[in-house]
């Protein structure tokens, strides 16, 4: 699609910086592109008018404040924002002389209302105690800017803002006063708290209301029973009546989470369960002896759920005590616990999980054994808000009953609780181990691998008992290679008909996946050597080199080979002894290192070659399939019969390369020539039949 070349020109001047255009323009120039019709002039005014002289700036954009223009009005506003932030750093003298050039524009009433609505935006953000309060003051009483002003005021939020609020209380009549009232309840500081106590005493209730907010945010309990008696003396019917319930819990809350008389706060909260008939306050005084008592609000909790009149309250009463500090609560959970009936003993199971104790282990799993899906549901829930291992203990109980939804809800718990734990302590393991295994039997297929992780992290005594019954089902095939690898490692050698299932199993998928893909998931095993006979690698090999080697005729030479071959008696080559280097295993995960051969402290391992030499015994004629990875080119004898040679400049891959070989029944030779152009060099072998399974061989000694 085309985009119209106006379009194109508007999309590069928003992304120029004001590097891009010419600095030297005048204030003159700048005011008309803003004054202008062109939106790409208006980018280059926002720019540059800012870096101008902002006491000269300041009148010739306060005109294009009240545009009916939107564009020229929303630009002049942004330029009057940035001017004004920059002044805020201005040295103190300069800031009040722009602040009072503010000030007289915004007192101008020949400005259109839109402009001095921008310049008291500007306001907001400079003005401060130097600041003369009279202009502002003036507007305050003033009914059209009063809630102007006032929001002005709150967004500057400094102590001269708050006295300019204070001092217009007094020239106020009371039914004016809510808006100056909510203004300082919005305020951090108030330094007239005394004069808005004393408006709590007034007739108009509005202003009684909003005083007891502005009060509520103290957080000082002094005003606590002069607002509870305010609470307790205005008529329900009053429309304002649950607003002053509201300030009375807010300042219970705001006492305590500024530390204040701590008894009195669990007062506060008691009185409003007794004396308030507005059920969501109820609720949250409820909470809030939950979320700031201790063991002391259990009697108050215990007495809302064994009171059949408060019956509407036990789900609150319950999340309370889920709130509560558990270990110094733990006894008098249990006590309660056994007043309840089993429906209700449900809501502890969050709490009587954290208590870890015992008796509330034991009260655990028979609710979870006995209620069927109420007791899942309420345990799974709490698992999800709280990942805590904890939980895992309680899984044994609800395993053989869950469906399908209940499984993929479990799964979503231990996975959260998994990645909520970042430093697992020595006592911790043993549960995270046990999740790792509940995990691995409920989550997808898909997940597995990822879980088998977690399961060798985190090895624990009952691994193998809970993976065994899943080789007995039909998709066994399908579980993947590393933990079957794990598994046949940790089964006991007696359990021969397991071993040989799982043998079979891990042989076919060796045939149809790629060998690097496996390794890449067992390559940190502990018992990764054992994974070499399985995949069918020759594993001791006896090395000859190095010789120096000709990259532009790369086999022209054979040195000699094939032949018989003695490793016992040194190699001759051209005048010079070569000793074989014997019983060479393989390194990490299955190959031969080379680089070794070279002198060692020498520096240059370039075009040379070696040999690799073994024996082999098969216990019949097969044809099978060499499978060759070689850093750089390799040659291949069997049985001093040359195969392939393949002269490449590469890195090492397993089984980059899949040769056709015949092996007779008993000893076999195999011989490799690896080349070195530079870098790394080494080269890995193995043997499979020709359905891509391992083959089984001993290595003959020399």
């Amino acid at each position: 699609m085309l985009i119209p070349l106006l379009t194109i020109s508007l999309m590069i001047s928003v992304i120029q910086a004001p590097s891009d255009f010419d600095r030297t323009l005048s204030i003159e120039q700048l005011i008309g592109k803003l004054n202008s019709d062109s939106f790409q002039e208006h980018t280059i005014a926002r720019q540059l008018l800012p870096f101008k002289n902002p006491m000269e700036v300041l009148p010739k954009i306060v005109p294009a404040l009240g545009s009916d223009n939107h564009d020229i009005n929303g630009t002049a506003k942004n330029i009057l924002l940035d001017i004004t932030n920059q002044m805020t750093k201005a040295e103190q003298e300069e800031k009040s002389q722009y602040i009072d050039v503010l000030l007289k524009y915004f007192a101008d009433t020949s400005l259109k209302d839109i402009a001095r609505e921008h310049i008291l935006k500007a306001l907001s953000l400079i003005v401060d105690e130097e600041t003369n309060p009279e202009i502002l003051q003036k507007h305050l009483l003033d009914p059209f800017w009063r809630e102007k002003v006032r929001i002005a005021l709150v967004e500057n939020g400094t102590v001269f803002s708050a006295k300019i609020l204070c001092d217009s209380l007094t020239l106020l009549p009371d039914e004016e006063k809510t808006t100056i009232l909510l203004g300082l309840f919005q305020m951090e500081q108030v330094p007239c708290i005394d004069e808005v106590e004393k408006l709590l005493d007034s007739s108009f209730i509005p202003v009684k209301v909003a005083s007891a907010r502005v009060i509520a945010n103290t957080g000082s309990v002094i005003y606590a029973p002069k607002l509870f008696d305010i609470c307790k003396s205005t008529p329900e019917t009053e429309p304002l009546y649950q607003d002053l319930w509201d300030a009375y819990i807010r300042l219970a809350e705001k006492s305590a989470l500024r530390g204040g008389n701590w008894d009195y706060v669990m007062s506060m909260y008691r009185n409003i369960i007794e004396n308030c008939p507005i059920h969501e306050i109820v609720e949250s005084g409820i909470i809030g002896l939950g979320r700031y008592g201790d063991k002391s609000v259990i009697p108050d909790l215990e007495a809302i759920l064994l009171n059949s009149e408060k019956e509407k309250f036990y789900l609150s009463a319950f999340q309370a005590i889920k709130m509560l500090n558990i270990p110094s609560t733990t006894q008098p959970i249990l006590e309660l616990c056994s007043k309840l009936t089993k429906e209700k003993q449900l809501y502890l199971i969050p709490s009587l999980i954290q208590c870890n104790h015992e008796k509330g282990r034991e009260i655990v799993n028979n609710l979870l054994k006995e209620t069927g899906t109420d007791g899942k549901k309420m345990f799974l829930n709490a698992y999800y808000e709280n990942s805590s291992l904890l939980y895992v203990e309680y899984i044994p109980s609800i395993m053989g009953s869950l469906e399908e939804a209940e499984k993929q809800k479990l799964v979503e718990c231990l996975w959260r609780m998994i990645a909520n734990y970042h430093e697992i302590e020595e006592t911790e393991k043993n549960l995270m181990g046990k999740a790792y295994l509940y995990l691995f039997k409920l989550c997808p297929p898909e997940e597995r691998e990822i879980v088998l992780e977690g399961i060798k992290k985190f090895p624990v005594p009952e691994t193998v008992e809970v993976l065994l019954p899943e080789f007995g089902k039909d998709d066994s095939k399908n579980l993947p290679f590393p933990l079957l690898f794990e598994v046949y490692n940790t089964l006991p050698v007696e359990n021969k008909e397991k071993r040989e299932q799982i043998w079979r199993i891990l042989q076919e998928q060796l045939a149809s996946t790629p060998l690097e893909k496996i390794i890449g998931g067992i390559v940190n095993s502990k018992d990764l050597p054992k994974f070499y006979e399985l995949a069918g690698f020759v594993q001791q090999w006896n090395l000859l080199g190095p010789f120096p080697w000709n990259i532009q005729e790369p086999f022209a030479e054979n040195y000699g080979f094939p032949q018989a071959v003695s490793t016992d008696i040194p190699y001759r080559y051209k005048e010079k002894e070569y000793a074989w280097e014997r019983d060479v295993v393989l390194e990490s995960w299955g190959y031969v290192g080379l680089m070794g051969l070279c002198p060692r402290y020498s520096t240059n391992c370039e075009n040379v070659c070696a040999f690799a030499y073994t024996k082999i015994e098969v216990p019949e004629d097969i044809s099978a399939v060499a499978c060759v990875g070689s850093d750089d080119g390799f040659r291949l004898w069997v049985n001093q019969e040359e195969i392939i040679q393949k002269h490449v400049d590469r890195g090492m891959r397993v089984d980059d390369d899949r040769v056709e070989v015949y092996l007779k029944k008993g000893v076999n030779e195999i011989l490799l020539q690896i080349t070195q152009i530079k870098g790394g060099w080494n080269f890995c072998f193995r043997l499979i039949d020709t359905s891509g399974k391992p083959l089984v061989f001993d290595i003959k000694p020399l």
